[in-house]
């Protein structure tokens, strides 16, 4: 079976193939894919599983149906996997999971989810079928919303009390139809990482963590109104309850300011819609405005800058 290309949406089903070829797939594609492991399936006469994987983000959810089996990972150093290092959520649906790692036995309970490490050692052994997600999370991402992952390792979380209540419901949405979310998968990602940091009931963040997460939500709002043409500096700083020369601030830590952000993103969907079909015969007066710009000539200025031509020569598929 070929590797599945991560941040890419795929499946895979054991139907139809022979007992061997269909084993020999799942425990290849556990290697690589999800950590350099070792999978022993126990009723190999019986056996049957199947995967499904969707991208979010930098993030990657995969949902399991699988077979009573063991899995061990030794490490880094323990296999010729070629999984990249991530953090992942187990979150089990359907059967225990007797856990071994750090030195400590637990089960991970159907409704519980924990955080693994895919670089060191663990071993899991599932007596029955089971139904897991496992949300794979690179380390550089996590680290926006948990200063120090290594301090939650190994440490089951009910999805159905507390703060893990909201943490588990959306990854139960997620499972019923990615497709039908109103938000970008990305958006969804932030959320996930926002429910986890609650969850995993952190009672104090370093102001660095604070910083970069405040910096993050002034940049989604970006995103996300930058059709509102009375959106502004003052007005967000207002919003979030800061000072505006603390929102530059935040931003200039980022490498970037607020009006560079939101020209960066009215003039990028500005050329995402010039070269769509049903943005062909709209007046590039109506595309400025659906973009956040009151005035035609200064949006047609500022796209000449970025772009290094006119709109009117970009919709025609002109270049600089």
């Amino acid at each position: 079976m070929e590797r599945a290309r991560f941040h890419e949406d795929s499946s895979w089903s054991s139907s139809g193939l022979s007992q061997r070829a269909a084993i020999r797939e799942w425990q290849d594609w556990a290697a690589c894919t999800i950590a350099p492991i070792d999978v022993r399936v126990f009723e190999q006469q019986h056996f049957q599983a199947r995967w499904e994987s969707q991208a979010l983000g930098h993030l990657q959810m995969l949902h399991m149906h699988a077979p009573a089996q063991r899995v061990v990972h030794c490490g880094q150093d323990g296999s010729a996997g070629q999984a990249p290092p991530t953090i992942q959520l187990i979150y089990t649906r359907k059967g225990a999971l007797d856990t071994h790692m750090n030195g400590r036995r637990f089960a991970i309970q159907p409704g519980q989810f924990v955080l693994l490490d895919n670089t060191r050692f663990y071993q899991m052994e599932m007596q029955t079928p089971h139904d897991v997600v496992d949300l794979m999370m690179p380390q550089g991402w996590l680290d926006r919303y948990l200063p120090d992952p290594g301090e939650l390792l190994g440490r089951p979380i009910d999805a159905h009390t507390g703060w893990g209540s909201p943490l588990g419901a959306l990854l139960e949405t997620m499972l019923a139809g990615m497709d039908r979310s109103p938000l970008p998968r990305a958006m969804i990602a932030d959320q996930l990482g926002t429910l986890l940091t609650l969850a995993s009931g952190i009672q104090k963040l370093p102001p660095s963590y604070q910083r970069h997460q405040l910096a993050q939500e002034i940049l989604n709002r970006i995103k996300r109104d930058f059709r509102d043409t009375e959106l502004s500096c003052s007005g967000m700083a207002h919003d979030l309850g800061i000072s505006q020369r603390s929102l530059q601030a935040l931003l200039a830590q980022q490498g970037t300011s607020f009006t560079q952000e939101l020209n960066t993103t009215r003039l990028e969907n500005a050329a995402e819609i010039l070269t769509e079909q049903h943005g062909q015969n709209l007046p590039i007066s109506d595309i400025a405005f659906r973009c956040g710009f009151l005035d035609p000539g200064y949006f047609t200025r500022q796209f000449r800058k970025r772009f290094g031509v006119t709109p009117s020569r970009w919709r025609m598929g002109g270049t600089a």
